[in-house]
């Protein structure tokens, strides 16, 4: 039975394009006026900027185009729609947002600052589903099959790509870069990592198949155990699995699609100890 309603489509699209704007609003009023690097495509649309003037949104989109096949391959329709909305938006709000200080002009606050509030606007993103494209997807993919968070996975990734900056611009501002960037993976480990819990029990007739397609699907473990139906007194399997809230609509989704007369059943769950995958 349906445990709760899925949010509508254009809800999500509305929240993604909030976080997108914040995302570009930081770039472009504070990371990019200070003269910083950044991390991923958009650092890498600044190598290109820097020799040929063209604007860093357009780099951004055409960059991201092999990503978002790679993430349309291993994340699913959903996050790829909702990702390809994101970077088009992206793409547009780093083109028409002007480039100037706002705020302040220290270098060491627009890192900081930049790099919080432009991971906020990720981090708004990635919980509605989604991605603003770059390493966000090559970052989601990695911690989709290792237990690596999204924030940890983009700093590793990250530095490699400072580092070369660092030779290839000044040393001083390859500092300044890896501190914000320092300050945009704890930003997104706090937004990812504190997600909300959840144990779904399913009580089906097609335990054994619901429980493949969830650890292919999703590559979370399982538990079941055989168990008989009080009223109707047929067999039945009560399957056990521990998620992320965000990752309930593709959990249900699967269940619906396998046994739509499954009865679904969510517990809040404070923590979990053992192997478990903490975010998407």
């Amino acid at each position: 039975m349906p445990v709760k309603k899925s949010r509508p489509i254009s809800l999500d699209m509305l929240v993604i394009a909030i976080g997108t704007f914040i995302t570009a609003f930081a770039f472009n009023m504070l990371i990019i006026p200070a003269k910083l690097l950044s991390g991923g495509l958009t650092g890498i649309s600044q190598f290109i900027n820097h020799f040929f003037p063209i604007n860093i949104g357009i780099f951004y989109f055409i960059l991201n185009i092999p990503l978002m096949i790679l993430g349309y391959q291993h994340l699913g329709k959903k996050f790829s729609l909702y990702t390809i909305f994101s970077i088009s938006l992206l793409s547009l709000f780093l083109y028409i947002i002007p480039i100037k200080h706002i705020w302040t002009d220290n270098i060491l606050l627009c890192a900081i600052f930049g790099g919080i509030i432009s991971s906020i606007g990720g981090g708004i993103v990635l919980r509605m589903g989604g991605s603003q494209g770059g390493l966000d997807i090559l970052s989601r993919v990695i911690s989709k099959y290792k237990n690596v968070s999204v924030g940890k996975a983009s700093l590793i990734i990250n530095l490699v790509i400072i580092v070369i900056s660092g030779f290839i611009f000044s040393s001083e501002v390859a500092l300044y870069t890896i501190i914000s960037i320092f300050a945009s993976m704890k930003t997104y480990d706090v937004i990812l990592n504190h997600v909300n819990r959840i144990s779904v029990l399913v009580i089906t007739e097609k335990g054994q198949e619901v429980s493949e397609v969830i650890n292919e699907k999703m590559h979370r473990g399982t538990t079941f155990w055989n168990a008989n139906g009080g009223y109707t007194h047929k067999d039945k399997t009560v399957l056990f699995c521990v998620i992320v809230e965000g990752e309930f609509p593709q959990f249900k989704k699967i269940v619906e699609t396998i046994d739509s007369d499954a009865f679904v059943s969510v517990i809040s769950t404070q923590n979990v100890i053992g192997r478990f995958n903490q975010i998407w």
